[in-house]
Formats: C-alpha cells, structure tokens, sequence
C-alpha cells in the first residue's frame, strides 16, 4: 500500500493561519491625454488682452499648460487651477499684426496632447484718409471722393463723412458705414449756396482705432449761369448755360436743325461739363445753346414752325428768301424767311453773338466732317480732327448755301466758326475732347 503525497488537512490549514496570502495590489492606468481649449478672440485687438485656457483630464488630472507665441519659447502658463497668458499691444505699434499662439496640456501621468495652435491679432495703428478737392454748381450735384487705407485690415468698420461751411459749421454729414481700404469711393453732394465748403472724411477700424486727424479738401462752389436769351415763334425758352469766367469764349449751337442730332451732343456735353468741371480749360469759357430751334425739336423737322429753316434766315450777304432744291436738298418746301433775321429763334442767337465770343461751334449731322470757316478755323479744325477723327471738308452743296450761321459769323466777327457734322446722337470720347479743344 501506497503512502499519501498530500499533507494533512489539518495542516494546511495550519500553515494559511500562520502565513496569510495577500490579495495582489490593484493598479490604475491613464493613456489619455488631457484636452484643452481657450477664449481667444477671433477679431483685431487695440489693447493688451489675456486668453484663458481650460484644461480636462477625468483621470490623473492636468499637471500643466505650456503656451508660446510665434517662434517664442513654450512657457508654463499655469496648472491645475487654470492657466492664461497675456498678449501685448505697445503704443508703439511694434507687436502689431497677425500672431500664432501655441499651446497644450499635460496631465500627471505625464501624457502630453498635440499642441493646438490659433491667430490672434493686434492693430494699435489707426487707419489714414484720402480725399480730393472738389469743384461744382450750386444746386447742382457733386461728386466728394475719398478712399481709406489700414496697413493691416482690407476693411475699415466705419467712414464718417462731414462737410463744413467758411465758418467751419457743419452742413452735411454722412455716415458711410464699412468699406474697402485701398478703393476709391464717392458721395453725391448738392450744395446749397456758392462759395468755399470744405469736407473731411474720419474712420475707425475694424480693432476701434480712429485716425489721428481726418482729411480734409475744399469744396469751390460756383454760380451756374443759366438764362433764357428769347422765345420760339410758340413762345418756347431758348436757354444758354455758361460754363467758367475765362477771357477765351467759345459758343456751342445746337439743334438749330430740330430733326438733327444737335440738341442730344449738346445736351450731353452740358452734362458732362456739369460733372467734371475740371475738365473746363483754364482761362476758358463755354457758352452751351443747346436747343437753338425750340418749335422745331419738339416736332423732330428741320425748320421752325413757320417753315423757315433757320440756319438760311442769317443776315449775311448772300441771303435768299427762296431755296433752290441745291441749296435745300431733301427738305422741299423751307423758305430762308421772309427777311433776313426774320424769326425770334434767329433774332434771340443774333443778339446774343454780340456778346463777343472767340470762336464758335455748331452742331449738325450727318455727313461727318468738320466744316471750317473764317481766320484760324482751319487749323482749329485739324487739332480738333486729329481728336475726334472726321475730317475737314466740305458738303457737296456748300456753294448754294445761303444765309447760314457759318457764313454769317466770319463775315460779320472775324473770328472761326466749325460746323461740326454728327454722325450719331452720342457724344463720344474723342468729339468730347475735340469741343474741349476749341476752348483752348
């Protein structure tokens, strides 16, 4: 018989009350990294400011926050009771601009997060205004140009607009609002009286820096010399607007033809004259008759309402009463008048011619040419052609012309007259320019 290997119950259990077994320890593990965020604003800043971070760890715990801005070194900016930091903003502008902030967490057990990295941005610089001084007509409206410029913001968040009379009282002010830095913007300004204004344009950026001192330019507000020089035969204004005071005067006449494009070229040249009164030479003044034939634009025909074609109703010495079909062609049926200077359209520009004037432009269509006549008037006319491309020349019917403004002037004042030969109701860049010539 075998013996038994075993020991003895008895002593087992002996030997477990003498030397208990402890129970293996427990350990905790923590792989994750704390998570942090921050309270940075996402606008420019014109102060110092400080970001706050917060940091979570829902197991060891965070142990701290590092923090860096741009290439500086990582600092410990605080631990488990929070952290922050506190960004610059000098008066003397050196921190302005667009900044990295960098920053992360570590928690007790040493885990670190991948560091996150956000803009902030400073702006201690105010902006600057430009604005350009500023020429127009009573009543009439004007045009005050300005553009805004920020040496680190494509916006401004506001532009304040103030005009200001001689005595530096405010008379108009406009609140703009937001705008575009480096563009040029413009409001439409009536003034009310003439004189000497002046405007200043102020604004404030997107980080509320307003600009040490607004610019400002001058406003030069001129009478507009507007006035009724006679009547149709159907009692219609016959009106003249004088532009600039100079001792050289040019006289425009249009729409002495009603069915013509005259009056239109006219009109759009006053137009232009109103919103750019720069672009009146210097020492210069032009006279604009823009419809010299009332009756006979308001019923698009060639003459007036008498059947007088008007521009063979001047005094001159080749004066007829009867058109031959040459020296009318296509309009049968006009007379030159019953005598020279017969009709109220013709007696009101007759008087006015007297006023004096340098030279003198009329406005037909529709040949294209430039049409010269008296002293000067054709080497005004090439200047003038090499502007607007028609050439000087002549109508095919011009030796049976009668009684016309164009010989009418030379004979009676000695000085050159351009009948100019529309091809077209517009006026373009280069016929605009080539009027502006016959002022110079």
């Amino acid at each position: 018989m075998r013996k038994s290997c075993l020991l003895p119950v008895t002593l087992v259990a002996l030997l477990c009350a003498l030397f208990p077994i402890a129970p293996a320890a427990a350990f905790a593990v923590d792989s994750t990294p704390p998570v942090t965020t921050c309270d940075a604003p996402s606008g420019w800043q014109s102060a110092l400011f400080t970001v706050h971070f917060t940091a979570s760890d829902a197991e060891s715990g965070v142990a701290a926050t590092w923090a860096a801005i741009d290439d500086g070194p990582l600092l410990e900016v605080g631990g488990p009771a929070g952290a922050s930091v506190d960004i610059p903003a000098p008066a003397d502008h050196s921190f302005d601009g667009v900044h990295t902030l960098s920053y992360y967490s570590a928690d007790a057990a040493g885990n670190s997060e991948v560091a996150h990295t956000i803009e902030v941005r400073v702006d201690t610089t105010g902006p600057s205004t430009s604005v350009r001084a500023a020429v127009g007509y009573k009543g009439r409206a004007i045009r005050l140009r300005y553009s805004v410029r920020d040496r680190l913001s494509p916006d401004v968040a506001a532009v304040t607009l103030v005009v200001t009379d001689g005595a530096g009282q405010t008379v108009t002010s406009f609140a703009l609002g937001s705008r575009h830095t480096r563009a040029w913007y413009g409001v439409r300004w009536t003034p009310p009286a003439k004189g000497v204004f002046h405007y200043s344009v102020a604004a404030q950026d997107l980080a509320g820096n307003g600009e040490v001192s607004a610019a400002s330019a001058t406003i030069v507000v001129k009478w507009l010399a507007r006035k009724t020089i006679g009547r149709s035969y159907q009692r219609r204004p016959i009106t003249v607007t004088q532009f600039g005071s100079g001792s050289r005067r040019l006289l425009i006449v249009g729409g002495v033809h009603g069915n013509e494009s005259g009056t239109a070229v006219a009109r759009q040249f006053m137009a232009y004259l109103l919103a750019h009164p720069k672009a009146l030479p210097s020492g210069a003044r032009i006279d604009v008759i823009s419809c010299a034939n009332p009756d006979g634009y308001a019923r698009h025909m060639r003459g007036n309402a008498r059947g007088v074609d008007l521009n063979r109703n001047l005094p001159t010495s080749n004066w007829r009463r009867w058109l031959s079909a040459l020296n009318e062609p296509g309009n049968p049926g006009l007379t030159g008048g019953v005598g020279p200077g017969s009709e109220p359209e013709t007696r009101a520009l007759l008087a006015y011619l007297r006023s004096g004037f340098s030279v003198v432009v009329s406005l037909h269509s529709r040949a294209g040419i430039l049409d010269c006549t008296g002293p000067g008037a054709r080497a005004l006319g090439r200047r003038m052609s090499a502007l607007c491309g028609f050439p000087v020349s002549k109508l095919w019917y011009d030796p049976y012309i009668t009684g016309s403004l164009g010989r009418w002037v030379p004979e009676r004042y000695h000085i050159p007259i351009v009948t100019v030969e529309l091809l077209r109701a517009r006026l373009g860049s280069g016929m605009r320019a080539a009027l502006l010539a016959a002022a110079r």
